[in-house]
């Protein structure tokens, strides 16, 4: 006799009633693989638009509404109210393709712990932040790069994991059962980093696709994101458990870019008050930009990229700096 499965697909909403119908149109039209059912979890943290009357209008299985509880509050809410053998996270602006559920299912019903995941794309109209900015996710893991273009990545495989497209088995939360609520942000990759130092299946696929609508379209949304997502508590923790030799790169460029950005700016001041030769300091601020963006332009075979990622990084650099040195203590979402 088939087993019945059901896949638990949990959102986590703040103000997004414009892209529900969309989300819901897409899980509807998703292949299920025999004996495969789903139930949807909405669980919102105080939206101010219509997003939990469209949800319930919509027939998701389930609407919790959490005014002002944080982002993995919400995430172990919906943990707790999931019924499924396998369970999904997606942002409320995310649509996964057609055979989402077909390509992750092989891979949850293994007796052992698995956490899946892939980067989301931006949609085909995405601008040059939004398609440069992929890029960067696409090609940061150099395994991915490395192992072709739909090969399935699993060194470092957590570095390509975020809840906007993440799946995993029941089994994976006997070993991390909950999202730490200590974080404001960075909640996801906390949890995918966790799993991987316990030893858990964290596996990067490629045909995994999700595309995801809500991404920064201005640079200033760009930057408030990055301000939004920057966690020093989180950087903390990755650096306690692993000594910096996994998941500490965007900590080590946080850092590098906090200091040459000091340097430049005793460098500015020097040329006026003593010689204009002391601009040669700003160069470490332009290395430290250039050379990751170099090498994922190259890894991407577009030159285009370079200019367009070292604009990205600097911001990026600027925003978790700001974070670090505690410029941003009261954090709204970038989104509010």
């Amino acid at each position: 006799m088939s087993t019945q499965r059901i896949l638990s697909v949990m959102v986590v909403t703040l103000n997004e009633a414009r892209h529900l119908p969309s989300l819901h149109d897409a899980l509807a039209r998703l292949h299920l693989p025999p004996t495969w059912s789903l139930e949807t979890i909405l669980v919102d943290g105080g939206s101010r638009d219509d997003t939990v009357t469209i949800a319930r209008d919509l027939g998701f299985t389930e609407c919790l509404v959490h005014p002002g509880a944080s982002i993995p509050v919400c995430r172990n809410h919906a943990l707790r109210a999931a019924r499924g053998n396998a369970l999904a996270f997606l942002d409320g602006d995310c649509l996964p393709s057609r055979n989402w559920l077909e390509v992750a299912a092989p891979w949850l019903v293994k007796p052992g712990p698995v956490l899946l995941g892939y980067p989301v794309r931006p949609s085909v109209t995405g601008n040059w932040i939004q398609r440069s900015w992929h890029a960067h996710w696409h090609h940061k893991n150099p395994a991915a790069a490395a192992g072709g273009q739909r090969e399935p990545v699993r060194h470092e495989a957590f570095r390509l994991l975020t809840t906007r497209n993440m799946l995993f088995n029941r089994a994976l939360l006997d070993v991390i059962p909950t999202f730490d609520e200590s974080l404001t942000t960075g909640e996801d990759t906390d949890f995918a980093f966790r799993a991987a130092q316990a030893g858990v299946e964290v596996v990067a696929l490629p045909d995994l696709e999700v595309t995801h609508l809500g991404e920064p379209a201005t640079l200033r949304q760009y930057f408030r994101q990055q301000l939004w997502h920057a966690n020093r508590r989180a950087y903390a923790g990755i650096l306690k458990s692993s000594g910096g030799r996994a998941g500490a790169n965007a900590i080590f460029f946080t850092l590098s870019f906090l200091l040459a950005l000091l340097a430049a700016l005793a460098s500015v001041a020097l040329a006026f008050a003593v010689s204009p030769w002391a601009l040669l300091g700003v160069i470490p601020l332009l290395a430290v930009t250039a050379i990751p963006a170099a090498l994922i332009a190259d890894r991407a075979r577009s030159p285009l990229l370079l200019p367009q990622l070292c604009v990205l990084y600097f911001l990026y650099g600027l925003a978790r700096s700001a974070d670090l040195i505690g410029l941003s203590p009261r954090k709204k979402s970038w989104k509010s």
